[in-house]
């Protein structure tokens, strides 16, 4: 019994012997060995925050995760300056679909104690440094470029650099855009509207310092006509004038031309209400491209607001002795007649949602962003010459026109009176530089 009980006991200790040696062996396998393939499918059913968090796994996952993310159609977030006071290289980004606030820490490190962003497209900031430098930025992947110092010959013959940089460096920029996204061609550029004579400006990737396009000039009626808005699609740049008059720029050649030229309209709707209320409205203009039509918007702001919301004038606030600062009030919206070359109201954005600001004005179908409000016009605060006018406030004018009920609502809640630095829609890209 003894020896059929040793039997049975070294029987199963070769079973498990053999057991062993058959084990597989799951140690050497790791998360960064799961094909690009089904980690694709897997990051298409993330949001983009959660994508952003794969980017860190490790450096395959990263690849697959930014390629990713540019066929992921993604709402626009807000950046805001940081929460904490002298905290100059933090910023907040307000996400839209989840109605949520994220913190960026040191994301502006290295660009000084007060970077200013003059522009936003394809997911790239346009910063000026401390020294008026300006940078290609993308907040999210951390990469920057360095563009050509503004020539001083762009600057007025009395003014120095020294005095431009530290008083007009941040209103020289009225608007600046990207040809293209860096992260999918080596052939950026970039195309601004700067400088007391609204001067239309480009630099190209290699390019050592800026070319002039054109100077803002005399119309047919003997008025200067500035420079407005510019956006580019299909490597075309169209600039609005203050007249709604339109000029297209061909970049696909050495040179960029202008083939096209859009006559400031006859006519357009005069704004409705009494005459005090018209003479103490600012207007703003903007360019959007939809996926069918280009749109003309004009902004109509009210120079001084009441707590009220009327719109006031400087008398009442010199009287009343009370903060009035200015406030958007109301938009019209156009739409170009490329056959008649006229812009035309229209009542309705239908199923478009418009953001616009200090950013490439941008539209998208409210479809794909449930929780935006069809048919409005989501809007930034870019009067950034009111910046520095009264400590009180500055950049706080934000919020969403609804074209519908004709409505102004916020779509963020912040409890202050000044934002500083001025917030800008981004839209995330995960993205790196092409070489």
């Amino acid at each position: 019994m003894g020896e059929g009980s040793k039997r049975r006991r070294i029987s199963s200790d070769k079973d498990k012997a053999g057991k062993a040696e058959t084990k597989p062996k799951y140690s050497s396998w790791s998360w960064s060995d799961l094909p690009d393939q089904l980690l694709g499918l897997i990051l298409g059913k993330l949001s983009l925050v959660d994508i952003i968090h794969c980017c860190a796994v490790c450096s395959s996952w990263r690849s697959t995760a930014q390629s990713c993310s540019q066929s992921t159609s993604t709402t626009p977030w807000l950046m805001l300056p940081g929460d904490e006071k002298d905290d100059s290289t933090t910023r907040c980004f307000f996400n839209l679909a989840e109605n949520k606030v994220y913190k960026m820490k040191n994301a502006f490190e290295g660009f000084g104690e007060d970077a200013w962003c003059v522009g936003s497209s394809h997911g790239w900031l346009v910063i000026l440094d401390d020294e008026a430098i300006p940078h290609l930025f993308n907040p999210f992947s951390r990469v920057r470029i360095r563009l050509p110092s503004i020539p001083n010959e762009f600057l007025s013959p009395n003014i120095d650099r020294d005095y431009f940089v530290r008083y007009l460096r941040k209103i020289f920029i009225a608007k600046a855009v990207l040809l293209t996204d860096p992260s999918r061609s080596n052939n950026f550029g970039l195309v601004v509207i700067c400088g007391s004579l609204s001067r239309l400006a480009f630099c190209k990737k290699g390019d050592t310092t800026w070319t002039e396009l054109a100077v803002r000039s005399l119309n047919t009626y003997q008025q200067y006509v500035e420079y407005s808005d510019i956006i580019c699609h299909d490597n075309q740049v169209y600039v609005l004038a203050s007249d709604a008059s339109v000029e297209v720029w061909d970049f696909r050649s050495s040179f960029p031309t202008k083939i096209m030229s859009i006559d400031k309209p006859s006519t357009l709707q005069k704004v409705v209400g009494n005459s005090f209320f018209i003479h103490n409205l600012s207007p703003k203009f903007y360019l959007v491209k939809t996926s069918t039509d280009f749109l003309f918007i004009k902004r109509f702001i009210g120079d001084y607001v009441n707590a009220e919301g009327l719109v006031v004038d400087e008398d009442y606030v010199l009287y009343n002795s009370e903060i009035c600062p200015y406030r958007t009030k109301l938009f019209y919206v156009y739409r170009l007649n490329f056959r008649q070359n006229t812009w035309e109201q229209v009542e309705s954005l239908n199923d478009q949602v418009v953001f616009l600001g200090g950013n490439q004005s941008i539209s998208l179908s409210s479809h794909d962003l449930l929780e935006c409000i069809p048919d409005s016009i989501y809007f930034t605060d870019d009067r950034w010459d009111e910046m520095d006018v009264d400590d009180s406030y500055g950049g706080h004018d934000i919020g969403f026109f609804n074209l519908d009920d004709q409505s102004i609502k916020p779509y963020y809640h912040l409890n202050l009176a000044r934002i500083d630095p001025p917030s800008f829609w981004i839209t995330p890209n995960l993205s790196m530089v092409k070489d």
